[in-house]
């Protein structure tokens, strides 16, 4: 899948593919996290605000007859017609909520995804059952298939026997139809593996570990005054806003079960998340080595942790439920600068935890400045070669085959700044005489992606590397003089 963005804040028109993992690398201030907010909004508008369009001849037929079955050779023009449709009502109507900015600022902006149709490809989630309600409240029983091709739509009153007879799936009580939810859009049922299902742990997360509850109610409370015409509403980019609601919502939902990679979270944090008294609280280890701290399994409130804890948080929760509160379940992991408050030390495990989740079939993207996460991955790459040190190096360091990382599934690029047109201007001189001089257009910079290149070494990365040449060759300058 292929990215197209155009004239969005500080992006001038950039084309970039997505891969299993996907890393954005920049100076400050050259459109990564906006790129990454982009992209992450569409995944959200597709998946829960975008109702698609079947046309009115198929919903006539749909109406007229008992059974209708929509097949692969009609969903993938269908898609391809929803697709076009969704990028423009997204850049108009939900980029401004996105990314908490006056519409007119993105009046010229432009966002499409250019997608591989592949023969093997599922284009609907398999086996999936709901009932689809129309927008005039005509309620259908919507089936796919066991490979995800085509799907099957029966009206409610002709819904076969063996759907009546089916117990094996979520019942409504009202209704002796087995459904697994209520949609309002067959949007639900298009497969994530062609539009992914995001979640998003944002740059503003700290702030959200520490003042969910605060800005919750302060939110709620500016609601009820919305008819107050002194009220403002409250504009936090959309991913901020997410990963709020997700902090306040997720606190009833805490199981005592863990997976491997939450263990691995969890002794890298050096201590658990756990709900005591209806709030959630850091609890942190005990070790032998703190045994002067008498309070060591006290449990911590969230403003009583370090930055790092409070960083970790949202991160920790994805990893604990392991798909979104939502419909579809998540496919994709969005980090905004995942090193930020981090020691070296994890900053590496957590690029062998992005590649675990690669490995297991999750995709990832991230924006980062970190060279320590960006070596880390390197060494992971290295590893893919299979050399004859590869098992000593791997036994003393701790690394295990679920870390080992194929560079064909790495895509990684540098935000580069585009030389700004030259205009030609008339200017006074001194002696009020006009001469045509070339000027510099003062506009604001605008910048665009470079893939970087990858082999089997790992990932060359010059925005990095210049910087660190640069402080060994001062260094070494210095000590010259010695």
């Amino acid at each position: 899948m292929k990215v197209f963005i155009k004239n969005i804040g500080v992006i001038e028109s950039t084309k970039y593919e997505l891969g299993d993992l996907t890393v954005v690398c920049g100076k400050n201030n050259t459109g990564k996290t906006l790129a990454a907010y982009t992209l992450y909004g569409f995944f959200d508008y597709w998946h829960n605000k975008y109702n698609f369009q079947i046309g009115t001849t198929m919903i006539k037929k749909i109406k007229n007859e008992r059974e209708f079955r929509i097949v692969r050779k009609q969903i993938q023009p269908l898609l391809s017609k929803n697709l076009e449709l969704a990028y423009q009502k997204y850049v108009t109507e939900y980029l401004p909520v996105v990314l908490g900015s006056p519409s007119e600022r993105l009046a010229d902006c432009q966002f499409r995804l250019s997608i591989r149709w592949t023969l093997n490809q599922s284009l609907l989630l398999k086996r999936k059952t709901a009932r689809w309600i129309l927008s005039d409240c005509e309620s259908y029983l919507v089936k796919t298939d066991d490979e995800g091709k085509s799907v099957q739509i029966f009206q409610e009153e002709h819904v076969p026997q063996e759907f009546l007879s089916n117990r094996s799936n979520l019942s409504d009580s009202s209704n002796s139809v087995p459904i697994i939810d209520s949609v309002q859009s067959l949007t639900k049922f298009i497969s994530p593996e062609i539009i992914p299902c995001a979640a998003v742990v944002s740059a503003e997360r700290i702030g959200a570990a520490m003042f969910s509850e605060e800005i919750g109610y302060y939110r709620d409370k500016k609601n009820q005054q919305k008819d107050n015409i002194h009220s403002q509403p409250l504009n936090y980019p959309l991913p901020a806003q997410n990963n709020l609601n997700m902090i306040r919502d997720f606190i009833q939902k805490l199981l005592p079960e863990q997976t491997e990679l939450q263990t691995i979270f969890n002794k890298m944090l050096d201590g658990n998340f756990e709900i005591r008294h209806n709030k959630l609280h850091f609890v942190p280890f005990h070790t032998e080595t703190c045994t002067e701290i008498s309070t060591k399994h006290t449990p911590l409130t969230l403003s009583e942790t370090s930055s790092s804890v409070r960083s970790l948080l949202p991160f920790w929760l994805q990893l604990y439920r392991g798909t979104m509160l939502r419909e579809t379940p998540v496919n994709m992991l969005m980090i905004d600068e995942p090193e930020m408050n981090l020691h070296p030390e994890n900053q590496r495990i957590l690029a062998r935890i992005f590649v675990r989740l690669v490995n297991q079939g999750y995709k990832i993207y991230i924006t980062t400045h970190s060279d320590y996460i960006v070596k880390e991955l390197n060494t992971l790459i290295m590893l893919y070669r299979h050399n004859k040190n590869n098992n000593r190096v791997m036994k003393r360091y701790g690394y295990t085959e679920a870390e080992i990382l194929n560079p064909a599934k790495v895509r990684v690029y540098m935000t580069q700044k585009v030389s700004p047109p030259k205009t030609r201007t008339k200017i006074k001189t001194k002696m009020e005489s006009e001469s045509e001089q070339i000027v510099t257009d003062s506009a604001v910079p605008k910048y665009i992606f470079v893939q970087a290149k990858i082999d089997e070494l790992g990932i060359c990365l010059p925005v990095f590397d210049d910087t660190i040449i640069e402080m060994n060759n001062i260094q070494d300058e210095i000590l010259a003089g010695d």
